[in-house]
């Protein structure tokens, strides 16, 4: 699609910020331990520019590790780490090596590590949870208290368990868990907590028990969160020296990196957007700060009343919001429908992929669906789902959006379907996708811009029917 060699006054204000926080990103020192502990046959921590002290509450044995030895928690001992380097708050990662001696069903918690202050105000706890019957951790402080837990557990085997908590940046992760280099649990929130004052591994405490009875193989905490891929790298490298596993990880990286930075000019420098609204579909909830929040342009407002009069052909994407969906004519559907045919995009959520039905733009049977909260729905392979676990489902935000059912001949392609109905219902489709012509149309019927965990299937979708990703875009790193 061709368009003005200058941006517009809404997209140069959101390009600035977004370039901003892209240097920023790349400007950002390579990643280092803040804090290792090896456990091969001591208990010493090694923290540049720390002097760590250790002290033995109870006597801790080793025992053969994954990698050398381990410290051997299966039947007794806990170990305290004082003069700790300051920890990141606002952002970091947490990696540990667990090898549990207990039964999944185990009716009581093992704690295998605690970050704690002084008075107990403050603090991160990983552990088996005996409720979920799965590890669990916990943050708390004067922010709050964030905790999320993982699904399933081994008995008598190594599990990579990586914790990342994020509260910085447009799109803050929040709270993250993953087991054996993926991510696990729900989505949580997080808030910067206080500085704890000592580490405390193998047991809640000498008095209380709670003792971790596994084995626990290298404790090592990183100056910044690590996405999903990156912490597959990790696991991917566990077997090397941490040397080396920072060079694995830095190296991915740097790679995604200069992946976003190629992508956000093509987005923000070469690509025109516009925003479709009326009188159902209000901009009201979309001011300038929530594109920037999702890491998008700020588009071009286009009024539904302007549709037969505005050359469409000068935008990449039309967004449609949700809301009452847009009032089309039967002039202003045939104007929407031949600029996605000539080769423009068009993404709709909840009542803008309501629009996108009644301008031709899919025909996949809509159903009422009155829900309104978060539904599980199940993911498949297509560059609007690049960068999710499609093994996992996902919480979507919902506010009575549809239910689609695609033909099994259509040229749609359901890339998210709802986890609702059993046979003999027919699959609930949630997001379509289509090449209709020259261009391309994605219809949410949730809202992705609403939680953390789905913003990025928005940007996805802008940027799959802006032809920056997939087959004729950049592929992303490979985890």
């Amino acid at each position: 699609m061709a368009h003005p060699g200058t941006l517009t006054r809404w997209a140069v204000a959101s390009a600035c910020c977004v370039a901003a926080l892209t240097a920023a990103a790349q400007d950002q020192p390579p990643i280092e331990a803040l804090l290792h502990i090896g456990f091969d046959g001591e208990l010493l921590a090694n923290a540049p520019g720390a002097e760590v002290t250790a002290t033995e509450l109870q006597p801790v044995a080793f025992a053969e590790g994954r990698v050398g030895q381990a410290a051997d928690f299966t039947h007794s001992g806990c170990v305290e780490y004082r003069a700790l380097p300051a920890l990141d708050l606002q952002q970091g990662t947490i990696e540990l090596w667990i090898r549990p001696a207990h039964p999944p069903t185990e009716m009581e918690d093992h704690v295998y590590l605690q970050f704690l202050s002084d008075d107990g105000s403050a603090g991160i706890e990983i552990k088996f949870y005996h409720v979920e019957l799965s590890v669990q951790v916990t943050m708390w402080g004067a922010g709050g208290n964030f905790r999320r837990y993982g699904w399933g557990f081994e008995e008598d085997a190594w599990q990579h368990i990586a914790v990342t908590w994020d509260a910085v940046g447009p799109a803050p992760s929040g709270l993250t868990l993953y087991k054996r280099g993926a991510e696990t649990g729900y989505p949580r929130p997080y808030k910067p907590i206080d500085q704890p004052s000592f580490l405390r591994v193998g047991c809640l405490s000498p008095d209380e028990g709670g003792r971790a009875q596994a084995l626990v193989d290298e404790i090592t905490v990183y100056d910044r969160a690590l996405t999903g891929g990156q912490v597959r790298a990790l696991h991917d490298a566990a077997d090397r020296p941490l040397p080396e596993r920072l060079a694995a990880v830095r190296a991915r990286i740097a790679a995604d990196q200069a992946l976003a930075a190629r992508r956000h000019d093509r987005l923000f420098n070469h690509r025109r957007i516009g925003v479709l609204h009326g009188r159902n579909t209000s901009l009201l909830n979309w001011p300038d700060a929530t594109f920037e929040r999702l890491q998008l342009p700020v588009p071009e407002p286009v009024h539904e009343d302007d549709l037969t009069t505005t050359d469409l052909g000068q935008y990449d994407v039309l967004f449609c919001p949700g809301g009452g969906g847009l009032n089309l004519t039967d002039e202003s559907r045939a104007a929407l429908e031949a600029y996605v045919r000539q080769g423009g995009g068009y993404v709709g959520v909840c009542g803008g992929a309501i629009s996108a039905g009644r301008a031709g733009l899919i025909e996949a049977e809509r159903y009422t669906f009155g829900v309104r909260g978060p539904v599980w729905t199940h993911l498949t392979e297509h560059p609007i789902t690049e960068g999710y676990d499609l093994s996992r489902k996902l919480l979507f935000p919902h506010a009575s959006g549809p239910l689609y059912v695609v033909a099994e001949d259509s040229d749609e392609q359901s890339v998210i379907t709802f986890d609702v109905g059993d046979p003999p219902l027919p699959t609930f489709t949630h997001t379509i996708a289509r090449e209709i012509g020259e261009g391309r149309v994605v219809v949410f019927s949730g809202h992705p811009e609403s939680s953390p965990e789905t913003q990025a299937l928005l940007r996805n979708a802008i940027m799959w029917v802006a032809r920056i990703i997939g087959p004729d875009g950049e592929a992303p790193a490979t985890d």
